[in-house]
């Protein structure tokens, strides 16, 4: 019965160990937990270095072509709600120009929500316009400088010509949509929000 103390009190006294157990260190005079303990050295391999550095440049690379594919779709969608949205507008317009009578109702722009319906009629124009009076459905720019609003619309957005139109300024077209009216007064095309 000795023995059997006699062995357990050496191995209470012998804890927490002093040597390694597995990837931890105990200490005797520190009786917690040292994840890093002084006497081992915490260099990583020159190889363990190059694997990381290699997966931080992959995901970075993966979630560059990630947003890439999802703004090209998305991107691809709006171009095509703009010239669906267009078309309504130009219907109106030569309805209009052809004797239709003016509807005080409105037309309905459903989409593309958040982009603007902007006139062009001033000496600065998109190329799509031809040096002609227009109007084109296109994104937003913030801050207008070095003429980034024309830029954008003639790259991405769609234009239309209308050579008897006045100039309106922007209309933005809202989540839910917007109600413009469309009226031909003195031989001139006016769009204003209803």
């Amino acid at each position: 019965m000795k023995n059997k103390n006699k062995n357990f009190f050496d191995f209470a006294q012998s804890f927490p160990p002093t040597h390694p157990r597995g990837k931890f260190f105990y200490s005797r005079n520190q009786k917690s937990f040292n994840l890093f303990p002084k006497n081992e050295k915490g260099n990583l391999l020159p190889e363990e270095t190059l694997k990381i550095i290699i997966a931080v440049i992959g995901i970075i690379f993966l979630v560059f072509l990630l947003t890439s594919v999802y703004f090209a779709l998305t991107g691809a969608q709006d171009s095509k709600k703009a010239e669906a949205s267009k078309d309504i507008i130009v219907n109106e317009i030569q309805r209009l120009n052809s004797g239709g009578n003016y509807s005080s109702d409105g037309i309905f722009i459903p989409n593309p929500s958040g982009w603007n319906l902007i006139s062009y009629t001033s000496q600065k124009k998109p190329n799509s316009c031809a040096g002609q009076n227009c109007f084109c459905i296109c994104k937003n720019i913030l801050i207008d400088i070095f003429d980034r609003q024309l830029t954008e619309c003639d790259k991405n957005g769609v234009c239309a010509e209308v050579p008897s139109m006045n100039d309106f300024g922007k209309i933005k077209i809202e989540n839910d949509g917007t109600w413009i009216l469309i009226q031909k007064i003195n031989d001139e095309i006016q769009i204003t929000k209803k």
